[in-house]
């Protein structure tokens, strides 16, 4: 048999010196956690399918690692430990009627194609409160969080807070639907509210509807971000939840450490996990949260036993990412990634008009890959445009722009924040007139394209017709002249060349542009400079 000398995709072995590292940031966590009175749990590296699937898991389905017992059962791997422990919890200790303190430290495992490169197996370490539902315990594991990031030595950290009724409260204040209030809630917590604005126009809301959702873009910073939300609504659950974040922001001030927290009422979920508080820390050098927590009151009541809970998990892994990335002495920069051409031309023509150059960019004779302006402390490389989003992902890049085409396909996780209205055009289906026919009822056509993740969404989950999709780099308009497919999903601007070649448009997929897009943890970290550049571009845009 040949050697198997690899591991599988997003998995790896761990020696030596990074492996004691691992562990001693281990023992200290451990050690913080136990200071606090939290007693270990183990449970069970697979459970029940059931336990994480609905509204008790936080991971889709699609990305749970399922095994199957002798007796034909679903199992999964955990992909999270909070179920597990409110089981446990509910099963055994709920008859002691006191509060309950559980830390725990393993494996997680996470089964997402999408992840491109990220591990599917991590290292977590958490902290549950189960039993205390006051602003108490709240403070309590924001001050945990903290001093545990602290004493794993790092340096420059913030933790992001938010409270997920203070948008439940608005939309019901706001009379809006289920199906809407959860569009809204994906367009909110992904930044996107362009592109939250153009939902609530197609579906004809009052514009005073509109004015209270976009509003909660500004509801971001220390107490006056607060104060200036008690304005915004007028329902007591939303008010509820600020005061709530005012009690807390009091503790945690007490005792010195307000200087590590920011309040953002527009963080939310996509999971009804939640029910009051959520937070996330982050820190640069990681491209995502490296603490991630929240109370989740009701999840207990999903084993029948009610009880208050809250929260926080260490992801072990990013943490140790983001101590061996904080001294790289980039911190004080903001760095853009471009598209080459035209988008990187027009993008720099507006930078200019709000007062940022790069006087270096415009040699066009350099070989340099580095531009920066030392005045504003900015940095500027140029990049094809399939890799700006994987560099804003990853923290290489703070804010990139990119055609919206791009994003699509490429799937990465980023706040898309402005649309930059120049480079439009569309993403469309074409071919041969007779071809309509094929798509009116729904046969089994092959699809030419450069992007076959936005032809597989477009077809299977818009029109749900089964297609056979082939990706092409080069001109795929051929694809339907020398009969390798029916149809093809390209960008159209002018369709000259589709006219050309007795092409024609036969259906719309989508409006494109150039987009802003933002690192999820450059957002956190450089927020006041990054929304003033992008407060400015929207007035230059709208201007």
């Amino acid at each position: 048999m040949k050697q198997l000398l690899h591991t599988p995709d997003g998995v790896r072995d761990i020696y030596g010196k990074e492996y004691n590292k691992k562990l001693q940031v281990e023992n200290t966590i451990h050690e913080m956690f136990i200071s606090y009175g939290y007693e270990d749990i183990q449970t069970p590296s697979f459970e029940y399918f059931d336990l994480f699937s609905g509204d008790i898991g936080t991971t889709d389905t699609n990305g749970l690692y399922k095994i199957t017992d002798n007796n034909g059962q679903t199992m999964v791997l955990r992909s999270d430990f909070t179920p597990s422990i409110a089981r446990c919890a509910a099963k055994y200790f709920m008859e002691e009627n006191k509060a309950l303190r559980f830390t725990y430290k393993g494996n997680t495992f996470v089964n997402v194609a999408e992840l491109q490169g990220k591990l599917k197996e991590t290292t977590q370490m958490g902290v549950e409160l189960i039993g205390e539902g006051g602003c108490d315990s709240d403070a309590e594991v924001i001050r945990l969080a903290i001093q545990t990031l602290k004493s794993a030595g790092l340096n420059k950290f913030k933790l992001s807070i938010g409270n997920v009724e203070f948008f439940r409260g608005l939309c019901e204040e706001l009379k809006l639907s289920n199906e809407i209030e959860l569009s809204l809630r994906e367009y909110v917590s992904n930044k996107n509210f362009f592109a939250a604005q153009e939902y609530m126009v197609n579906l004809d809301l009052d514009k005073s509807v509109q004015d209270k959702i976009l509003s909660i873009n500004d509801l971001v910073g220390g107490l006056d971000a607060l104060n200036k939300a008690l304005g915004v609504v007028s329902n007591e659950r939303s008010k509820q939840a600020v005061n709530r974040l005012i009690e807390l922001y009091k503790a945690i001030e007490d005792c010195g450490l307000s200087e590590y927290i920011f309040f953002d009422l527009s963080m939310l979920s996509k999971y009804n996990y939640y029910t009051g508080m959520i937070f996330k820390g982050y820190a640069l050098g990681n491209g995502d949260a490296i603490v991630k927590g929240g109370r989740y009151d009701n999840l207990l009541g999903q084993f029948g036993k009610d009880a208050p809970a809250i929260g926080f998990v260490v992801v072990v892994d990013d943490l140790l990412n983001a101590l061996n990335r904080q001294d790289n002495g980039n911190d004080e920069y903001l760095t853009f990634a471009l598209t080459k051409g035209r988008l990187a031309n027009k993008t720099l023509e507006l930078l200019e008009e709000i007062g940022i150059t790069c006087e270096e960019m415009k040699d066009k004779d350099t070989r340099k890959l580095i531009f920066v302006n030392e005045e504003l402390k900015l940095k500027f490389f140029l990049s094809k445009g399939p890799d700006v989003p994987t560099y804003v992902e990853y923290g290489a890049a703070d804010i990139g722009v990119v055609g919206k085409d791009t994003i699509m396909e490429e799937e990465r996780r980023v706040y898309e924040v402005l649309d930059l209205g120049f480079g439009k055009c569309r993403m469309c289906v074409c071919g041969p007139k007779e071809a309509g026919e094929l798509l009116k009822h729904h046969e089994m056509i092959r699809v030419c394209s450069k992007y076959p993740v936005i032809a597989k969404d477009y077809f299977y989950n818009k029109k749900h017709q089964t297609v056979d999709i082939i990706k092409l780099n080069g001109s795929v308009e051929l694809g339907p002249i020398v009969s390798l497919g029916d149809v093809i999903v390209d960008i159209v601007e002018t369709g000259s060349t589709l006219r050309e070649n007795g092409l024609e448009v036969l259906e719309e997929i989508c409006n494109l542009s150039a987009r802003m897009i933002v690192n999820q943890v450059s957002m956190q970290m450089h927020g006041d400079r990054i929304r003033t550049i992008i407060n400015k571009l929207k007035e230059k845009i709208e201007a």
